[in-house]
């Protein structure tokens, strides 16, 4: 509640163009931010993915020890409505196809509820394992955090060039059921079940490059 509040105060400081009280403010948010982090046991490279039993946005069950041998990329989003995940989900639509062929794995996990999900995958035709995680189970599995500090760094990496092209990308607009400071995380396991890039988003919007994740499937 507090850092919501911080955060609402620095985006009005910029709206009134009072730079002042904008850096003041942010003296008070890292400051904030970097008492309260607690530092948590995070994925990494090499680690084992754990049994996982997943349904998704229509009732399908994906268990993973199933997936074995195929590359897999496990994406954590915030919510269906949200301009930046939907232009992620764009970014990796473009190499759905030829990712596929070559057995590549789609898994993304959304905050929203099953039924917002199963209609913003129907409306947008998306062919990902969508799955559904409104009570965040799997985010804390995998130690993926809320931050507005990193909400608010991500206004200044590329924010328009995601935000403006991610709305125009919608087919229409979705309810908004899940956190503006979600950030996100992508997971990349390999044939035998092995964590090979675990990648924490540095702000909101960032995730591991597309480019990276195509070269790794089809080397």
């Amino acid at each position: 509640m507090v850092e919501q509040k911080l955060f609402s105060l620095v985006v009005l400081s910029l709206r009134f163009n009072n730079m002042k009280f904008f850096f003041g403010l942010i003296a008070v948010f890292i400051f904030y931010q970097s008492s309260a982090q607690i530092p948590a046991h995070k994925y990494k490279t090499g680690y084992a993915l754990p049994h996982l039993v997943l349904a998704d946005a229509f009732g399908n069950i994906t268990d993973t020890d199933s997936l074995r041998g195929h590359k897999i990329l496990i994406t954590f989003n915030r919510y269906v409505n949200c301009p930046l995940c939907n232009f992620r989900t764009h970014e990796l639509l473009e190499y759905y196809d030829s990712l596929k062929r070559a057995g590549f794995i789609f898994i993304s996990i959304y905050e929203s509820g099953k039924e917002t999900l199963t209609e913003y995958t129907t409306k947008e035709e998306i062919p990902f394992i969508m799955i559904p995680n409104p009570d965040l189970s799997l985010y804390k599995l995998f130690k993926v955090k809320r931050s507005w500090l990193k909400s608010f760094t991500g206004l200044f990496h590329h924010f328009s060039a995601k935000h403006k092209p991610g709305i125009k990308l919608f087919k229409q607009r979705y309810k908004r059921d899940g956190h503006l400071n979600q950030i996100g995380a992508d997971f990349l396991i390999d044939e035998e079940g092995i964590v090979h890039i675990a990648y924490y988003g540095k702000y909101v919007g960032d995730h591991y490059p597309v480019n990276e994740i195509v070269k790794w499937v089809m080397e």
